[in-house]
């Protein structure tokens, strides 16, 4: 069964895949990720952003222990399919290439 996306939750899944990018650092260490301060970053509700860091652990995009303490969230690194996504939708004409191609097929 295929779980229906709107156009919002994409766009809160690409800034926070790409947001996370920016945090990770080398060699990988675990990373407290403020939930709060990346909500009001997003203009989601907390249990959105937690759901969306969920997600992308759920797809192997990226790694981490996952929810700390109900108002963090323990990151450690983007996966290489993680990376390779950043790569691809960093661009913004790319990603509405892709949002485009893809969107449809989570939309039924």
């Amino acid at each position: 069964m295929t779980r229906k996306f709107n156009g919002g939750e994409f766009e809160a899944l690409r800034a926070l895949l790409l947001a996370l990018e920016d945090v990770q650092r080398s060699p990988p260490e675990p990373i407290f990720v403020a939930v709060g301060e990346l909500a009001q970053i997003l203009h989601r509700s907390r249990p959105e952003i937690i759901a969306a860091l969920d997600t992308l652990a759920g797809l192997n995009f990226i790694e981490g222990p996952g929810v700390y303490r109900e108002r963090d969230w323990l990151f450690r690194r983007l996966t290489r399919r993680g990376a390779a996504l950043a790569d691809l939708i960093r661009d913004p004409d790319d990603w509405r290439r892709a949002l485009d191609a893809y969107a449809p097929f989570f939309a039924r």
